[in-house]
């Protein structure tokens, strides 16, 4: 695991508490990693991936919200 750069949110799922983390890379000329964790979970991922996740989230977002008509 990287050494934590910085918390860049925190949150709440299904009253569980959890941080997504910027973690400086693995190794020299890797990406740099974000965790997803909680005390019941960890989810790592490099950093283009988190991205290309996230974006895909709020596409769909727009998207349900335009067809269901939603402000």
């Amino acid at each position: 695991m990287g050494e934590k750069i910085k918390i860049l949110s925190k949150g709440k799922i299904l009253n569980e508490e959890f941080e997504v983390e910027l973690n400086h890379p693995l190794s020299k000329g890797t990406s740099q990693q974000i965790h997803l964790q909680s005390q019941k979970f960890r989810v790592e991922l490099d950093r283009k991936d988190y991205l290309k996740y996230g974006l895909s989230v709020l596409a769909a977002a727009k998207k349900i919200k335009m067809l269901k008509r939603i402000k």
